[in-house]
């Protein structure tokens, strides 16, 4: 029987080595994938003591542009409000929107049920555009804020995170699993508080 791995562990791991490679007076640059506002409550709270972050708007997953908009506009708000609270600095780049060619990978699969093969391109596409800016842009650190989602399959995530950082000899995947310790519960609280808009499927058209 597979053992299930811990991903919060093994980001504690991962942030020890990560500190030990980055000057004490610095803090380490990380590229982290968003997907929406109200995702990126608690994941932002929990990381922005520990890096320089900047932000990775990429999601022409998002039907229609109007709804990936809408999330935009959440996520900077939550930003603005994340740079108050803790005193810090959150960049923030939003790529371009190009749905018609994103969902072609996704149409034959448009009949499933969310969770399965369709989303998993849709995962990886992001993932892959993420890590191909990341490496443009000399960043060295990478993750997502998708694990926030009880939705989502954290093996695949990290697997998927572990696999491309393979393919960069300059990037090193971040695990995560923000779930843990509440994350969710947390990041939900936060988002209620605050008033970020809380969508009510995960992004595409037949997600609906």
């Amino acid at each position: 029987m597979k053992e299930n791995r811990n991903y919060y562990r093994e980001f504690l791991k991962d942030y020890n080595k990560i500190r030990s490679e980055t000057p004490k007076d610095e803090l380490p640059k990380l590229l982290l994938h968003i997907c929406c506002g109200a995702c990126s409550c608690f994941p932002l709270i929990f990381l922005t003591d520990l890096f320089d972050i900047t932000v990775y708007y990429t999601n022409s997953n998002i039907y229609p542009e109007s709804e990936f908009e809408k999330r935009f506009e959440a996520l900077t708000k939550y930003v603005e409000f994340v740079e108050k609270a803790c005193k810090t600095q959150v960049k923030i780049i939003k790529d371009t929107y190009n749905h018609d060619e994103f969902i072609c990978d996704l149409l034959p699969f448009k009949d499933e049920e969310e969770g399965g093969h369709r989303c998993k391109i849709c995962i990886e596409k992001r993932f892959k555009r993420t890590f191909d800016f990341a490496s443009s842009q000399g960043f060295k650190y990478v993750t997502t804020v998708m694990s926030i989602s009880r939705n989502k399959d954290v093996d695949y995530l990290n697997m998927l995170g572990e696999k491309l950082a393979k393919k960069y000899n300059n990037l090193t995947y971040v695990h995560s699993d923000f779930k843990k310790n509440n994350g969710q519960d947390i990041g939900v609280d936060l988002s209620k508080k605050i008033g970020i808009y809380r969508q009510c499927f995960c992004g595409c058209e037949f997600s609906k």
